[in-house]
């Protein structure tokens, strides 16, 4: 409960993490299937983990398992009995390829690396020194809702450095079987390692009968990326 207040109160009044992080409470119940597709750490993996309670489950998808030692401990996501990891990347096919890893005077940024994939050049990450390429395997959405034997999905999360439309190509038919409420990043600069732009993102639900939620003082409706926010709000029209 510690660790859920300070993430709460962090989010509510410093820049430290999403303005959107404690709006989950109000965008997932109890007993829901989540994806966390970029969990990182387990920040969301872990929020999730709580607000769905011992009925629910969290797949928790991150295909770098050295990603941030520290606050994995803290966090404490992997340790929890409703949380299942997947040491994978997401994206439209399955295979194998490189995420590329930028490194900083203080070593690896692990939460800015990408899947090289059908990308050029390194965009947003222009201003780090290195980048070491880390071989890993890649799954789709479709694919992983199958082996896992999914009979719903609720909640997902998707946070992958600018490959969020080739993640939702690889979940055609999990979005359009199951609907689930989806909350994306979309952020121009990493976008434009791809040759996409945050519209294709939008226009890609939209066309699947999604309306979209930018956060300002509540979930407005709106149909742009726009500057004010990074992460938004997806939900199938009634």
């Amino acid at each position: 409960m510690i660790v859920d207040a300070a993430a709460r109160a962090l989010s509510r009044h410093t820049r430290y993490l999403d303005d959107e992080f404690h709006t989950l409470g109000g965008l997932v119940r109890r007993g829901d299937v989540c994806l966390d597709a970029g969990a990182a750490a387990g920040l969301y993996s872990q929020a999730l983990s709580r607000l769905v309670g011992p009925d629910g489950v969290v797949h928790a998808v991150e295909p770098l398992t050295f990603s941030h030692p520290f606050w994995s401990r803290v966090l404490g996501a992997r340790r929890r009995g409703n949380v299942h990891h997947h040491a994978v990347a997401l994206g439209a096919e399955p295979g194998r390829a490189a995420m590329r890893v930028p490194h900083g005077p203080k070593g690896p940024a692990t939460s800015r690396s990408f899947l090289d994939w059908k990308s050029h050049g390194v965009g947003s990450n222009a201003g780090y020194a290195r980048h070491e390429e880390v071989l890993v395997d890649v799954a789709t959405v479709d694919g992983l809702v199958t082996a896992a034997g999914l009979t719903r999905l609720d909640f997902v999360k998707i946070d992958v450095e600018g490959g969020e439309l080739h993640v939702l190509h690889g979940a055609a038919a999990t979005v359009d079987r199951f609907r689930p409420s989806m909350f994306i990043e979309i952020e121009a600069r990493h976008t434009e390692r791809y040759d996409y732009a945050p519209a294709d993102v939008v226009a890609w639900l939209t066309a699947r009968g999604y309306r979209m939620y930018a956060w300002h003082r509540g979930w407005k409706q709106t149909d742009r990326v726009c500057a004010h926010a990074n992460n938004y709000l997806f939900r199938a029209a009634p």
